[in-house]
């Protein structure tokens, strides 16, 4: 069955609002690059709304680690559930997958790690936080090596770099290369 991609007179005109009254607002960007997707993936075969309903679906998945219920998000668009899991399982199919939960646990935990080391530099602190030999373990060599520095050794504007590099790993581990790319188009 085709639909003509026009507008469908929705509960909401869109993704972002949608994603607001859903309490997932964080996700708004990347719902955006997956309907964009999916729009060139199927060109005119679906509305708008349903596009914009699969694509905040995966978003929620990828970025909550839970997907929103297919009913509530086709109930905030008036659109049919049939259609937005068809569309979902295009996304799914054509754009790579995201890392492993350890993978994504291992960089959040490096993440974590160097926003504490950037918090000590910046309250004067004269020691890194300390961890117990246990919870080095996975974390990225480079960092636990950090921990054993006295903290005037850092230098800090590259430890935010680094920062921003980790963040930007992590964004891309949880969303799949494919994903990420898009929403930084």
């Amino acid at each position: 069955m085709s639909h003509h991609r026009i507008p469908s007179p929705g509960a909401v005109s869109s993704v972002e609002d949608a994603a607001e009254q859903l309490g997932c607002s964080a996700v708004t960007d990347v719902a955006r690059a997956a309907a964009r997707h999916a729009a060139r993936q199927l060109g005119d075969e679906y509305t708008d709304d349903v596009l914009a309903a699969a694509a905040l679906r995966l978003a929620t998945a990828r970025g909550r680690h839970q997907a929103v219920p297919i009913d509530a998000v086709c109930q905030q668009f008036d659109v049919d559930q049939s259609a937005v899991a068809a569309v979902e399982s295009v996304l799914v199919d054509t754009l790579q997958p995201p890392a492993s939960s350890e993978t994504i646990r291992q960089l959040r935990r490096t993440v974590i790690t160097v926003r504490e080391l950037l918090a000590a530099l910046e309250s004067d602190r004269s020691c890194a936080p300390y961890r117990p030999g246990s919870a080095l373990e996975g974390l990225d060599p480079a960092v636990a090596s950090l921990l054993e520095q006295p903290l005037d050794r850092l230098d800090e504007p590259e430890l935010r770099a680094h920062l921003e590099r980790l963040e930007a790993d992590l964004q891309m581990a949880k969303l799949g290369v494919d994903l990420y790319l898009l929403v930084h188009e």
